[in-house]
């Protein structure tokens, strides 16, 4: 071995524990972790309290519970908040410390602390969910909005059939409060919840000034459309002429070219002639690069599922 190559050995017995379980898909790299969703955060914690700091202390901060959103605790008593400790050694790099400044408002998403061992700390001790993931600021405006949300978030997690719960995410796509239309979108996504009645509210939100939720509505769209069963698939028309136009508009004309992607996308679950046409154009014409690489790539599968 050359001199100056000597084996990293901390390095080698890390890769000796990480490896096997990236392998087996048990342990996501740093840059797959992706930060919990208000929903997530909700469906995931034991307690959701919005409360107010009472100390400075960064050891373990006293609150006083203002409201509890999720779950049952006395409104005016107060809960103490063993904060998130860093290994050093070893650190999680998506995770950070809590910080609790005296006289803030904040909505928690809680569990019992529990120690190393596995002991509780009292019933009136707790951790954070996700460290400062779970804790959220009550902004001095919208606050009613962030409270309103996780309240009908609550109220549908408690529905005991998944199906039910189903319909309130899919009713958020109708909502005005964007926390709740975002939360719907996500959902709706990763479930694979929304059905072709949904288009419709979907098309409204294309006309929403969050480039976020634009894009996410376009994405749902497409969704829908490509879980329809080959058969049904429009052929020479489009199902909705409001539909495509509306699609179409965003492709051309939407200032964010995340936007305008998605939109690409869901012109080619159409799958018609129009769409070819128009995807044809955007290929040449659009600003983004990628916009146009993806309108291209629609268009040929398109050519050859006509064959």
């Amino acid at each position: 071995m050359k001199r100056g190559a000597r084996p990293n050995r901390r390095l080698a017995a890390v890769l000796a524990w990480l490896l096997p379980a990236i392998m087996a898909g048990t342990a996501p790299l740093p840059a797959e972790v992706q930060p919990l969703t208000l929903y997530q955060k909700t469906a995931r914690a034991a307690l959701v309290v919005r409360a107010r700091t009472l100390t400075d202390s960064t050891r373990r901060p006293r609150l006083l519970v203002l409201e509890a959103v999720k779950g049952s605790y006395p409104e005016r008593a107060t809960i103490t908040i063993v904060p998130y400790a860093q290994d050093n050694a070893n650190p999680t790099p998506w995770l950070r410390r809590e910080v609790f400044r005296k006289g803030e408002e904040s909505l928690l998403f809680l569990m019992p602390y529990a120690d190393p061992s596995g002991r509780g700390g009292g019933s009136d001790v707790f951790s954070v969910l996700g460290a400062h993931q779970g804790k959220v600021p009550v902004p001095p405006e919208g606050a009613d909005a962030l409270l309103a949300a996780v309240r009908r978030f609550s109220a549908i997690l408690a529905q005991g059939q998944l199906e039910t719960q189903a319909l309130g995410l899919r009713a958020m796509l109708k909502e005005k409060n964007p926390l709740l239309i975002e939360a719907g979108l996500e959902e709706c996504l990763r479930l694979r919840l929304a059905e072709r009645e949904d288009l419709d509210p979907l098309r409204a939100l294309l006309d929403h000034p969050r480039t976020d939720l634009r894009a996410s509505a376009l994405a749902l769209m497409r969704q829908i459309l490509e879980a329809q069963p080959r058969e049904e698939a429009p052929a020479a028309a489009p199902p909705d002429p409001r539909l495509f136009e509306a699609v179409a508009a965003r492709a051309r004309l939407d200032e964010d070219p995340a936007v305008r992607l998605q939109a690409v996308g869901a012109l080619a679950s159409f799958g018609h002639g129009a769409a070819l046409a128009l995807l044809e154009s955007i290929g040449t014409a659009d600003p983004s690069q990628h916009v146009r690489y993806e309108a291209l790539v629609a268009a040929r599968r398109i050519k050859e599922g006509a064959r």
